[in-house]
């Protein structure tokens, strides 16, 4: 069995944890894959070449899978970093994640365009680049695909010769961050019946699809449709659950205990609970793909009112938990308040759009006194309860699930903003009469 090669292009958060999944791949107790690295942001190089000679991530993670096998690739040199995209003549597959960042128009596309010409100015025959970053529907076929053809005009190579394909990325960073990457449902599309096919067959060498059925669409722009609308989706959910909150305020009921109770039911089982907000790289940005694809790539304006009240809602929602408490905290200048949890969701050390930052900042503006504590973002120690005015839980890190009741200072107010305390500690603090108050939940 002859190995194959294949290159990760963009090694953050989803692109090395891919390669390490790649590198991990047997067939017939062979490894069928050589893989290599490629990132144009020399910091992160410089930090993922130190990782692998410590065989250790450059990221922090609770995912000791996925810490096992980077360290298994690290000793067996299973993933090398190439520095030059010349060198990528020599791959069988391509594998594109990078960021797409929406600045507002159309030399939004510049990065993209600009790598994608220069992979395609580099590969050989045969070779296969699946893309699984998040576009704009459209982006595929329209943008690229054009300059792809001329570029393989000039090359005197015919279309046909080069497999393209689109398969957006599901990691979910966390515990199990790993296990995404290989236990997930993935859809898929090509650009012609022949690429779909090799799309397939690679999938289907590191992602356990009999478990995990592979769904193939009929185009790249319906591949690419569906993150957007899957993120959407989400979004929106996260977002309706804020006008319910200060609903549930106004007439005086347990928001969380109802929405325990209507999540029982199959159909309702992913309904969101109250938070402090939504934050990280995709879920900001991605449903506003819509609107720009529409508006600049099909050149058609639609409207699109729930995306933009979704977006509306979802950059003013971490102002839901400010406006609990200053209800609860008459005088908020000079209060020592302990931030407890930085990142933008739970067991990661990404702080990219993270909610606390917008309440930080709310808090900071009325003269409060801020303190942050994150086991995985600044791995300090958790200080003294008894020392701070308020305590704030914004993030639900595990390291947050057994805090000593003995933390608990009677002298200081506790929210929790995030679902973070358990019915038991919940109980506890009631018994001791301890100040606390928990978003969706009615406080005398």
């Amino acid at each position: 069995m002859k190995q194959k090669k294949v290159c990760v292009i963009g090694l953050g958060y989803v692109g090395l944890p891919m390669a390490v999944a790649l590198s991990n791949v047997k067939v017939k107790g062979k490894f069928y894959y050589q893989t290599f690295g490629h990132d144009i942001d020399n910091y992160k190089i410089s930090k993922l070449i130190r990782g692998i000679k410590n065989k250790k991530l450059p990221f922090d993670s609770l995912d000791n899978d996925l810490k096992k096998k980077f360290s298994f690739s690290c000793s067996n040199n299973k993933i090398k970093i190439i520095k030059d995209l010349n060198e990528l003549n020599k791959m069988d597959i391509i594998v594109l994640s990078v960021n797409f960042d929406f600045i507002g128009n159309k030399n939004s596309f510049k990065n993209i365009i600009k790598l994608t010409d220069k992979i395609v100015k580099n590969v050989k025959k045969g070779t296969l680049i699946l893309i699984e970053t998040t576009l704009p529907p459209g982006t595929y076929e329209k943008i690229l695909m054009p300059l792809i053809k001329k570029t393989l005009l000039k090359r005197r190579i015919a279309l046909n010769k080069i497999f393209f394909g689109y398969s957006y990325e599901r990691v979910m960073p966390g515990e199990k961050y790993y296990n995404s990457i290989i236990n997930n449902f993935r859809c898929y599309s090509g650009y012609n019946k022949a690429s779909k096919i090799k799309v397939l067959k690679f999938l289907q060498t590191f992602i356990n699809f009999k478990k995990f059925p592979l769904i193939e669409l009929n185009s790249i722009t319906e591949c690419e449709t569906a993150k957007i609308l899957e993120n959407s989706y989400r979004a929106t959910n996260i977002a309706l659950v804020d006008e319910w909150v200060k609903y549930a305020s106004l007439i005086q009921v347990d928001l969380l205990k109802i929405i325990k109770s209507i999540k029982i039911r199959p159909t309702h089982s992913n309904m969101m609970l109250p938070g402090l907000g939504v934050g990280g790289y995709c879920l900001p940005k991605d449903a506003l793909f819509a609107i720009k694809s529409s508006q600049i790539i099909h050149k058609k304006k639609i409207n699109f009112p729930f995306i933009r009240l979704t977006s509306k809602i979802n950059n003013k929602m971490p102002l839901t938990s400010f406006e609990l408490i200053q209800r609860k905290i008459k005088k908020l200048s000079g209060k020592k308040i302990l931030i407890m949890g930085v990142s933008y969701k739970e067991n990661v050390d990404d702080v990219r759009n993270s909610p606390t930052n917008i309440l930080i900042k709310k808090l900071k503006e009325k003269g409060s006194k801020i303190t942050i504590h994150d086991p995985m973002v600044l791995k300090n120690k958790i200080p003294k309860f008894s020392l701070f005015n308020i305590v704030l839980f914004c993030v639900k890190h595990k390291a947050y699930k057994n805090i000593p009741s003995k933390f608990f200072s009677k002298t200081t107010s506790y929210f929790d903003l995030n679902n973070i305390l358990n019915e038991k500690k919940i109980n506890f603090l009631r018994k001791k009469n301890l100040k606390f108050f928990i978003l969706g939940r009615y406080h005398e």
